[in-house]
């Protein structure tokens, strides 16, 4: 993989893909960096509150991981192009939010990913 910056991050959010679904939300990140592995999603904070990360998934094609589950030892090998779906309960309000994204890649590290975006 390449080296990252935070405008590269921003642009993997697919824009307008932020919405409620079931009883919280989903949004979703498309790879257009390279191809390579997510050892696990370390942090997730919707409007600058911290969200536990229990009952949150990943979803890439048909398949649906839990997030606790995806780490160093059980990687999610993410190809360039896929596009992961993340699912997190608690719905939100219509209106903007910002959220922050933490995740592990090995060959990078710690990737934090800020997203704005509003739900109508």
């Amino acid at each position: 993989m390449y080296g990252t910056s935070p405008e590269m991050l921003k642009r993997m959010y697919v824009k307008d893909s932020l919405q409620n679904q079931g009883e919280g939300f989903v949004l979703q990140i498309k790879n257009t960096i390279d191809s390579g592995s997510m050892s696990g999603v370390s942090k997730l904070a919707v409007d600058g509150e911290e969200r536990s990360l229990d009952g949150v998934t990943v979803q890439l094609g048909d398949k649906v991981s839990p997030a606790a589950e995806i780490s160093w030892s059980k990687p999610l090998y993410v190809s360039y192009g896929a596009t992961l779906t993340i699912y997190v309960p608690g719905a939100l309000e219509a209106g903007e939010h910002t959220i922050n994204l933490q995740f592990n890649v090995p060959e990078l590290g710690r990737l934090s990913m800020p997203i704005t975006d509003t739900i109508a």
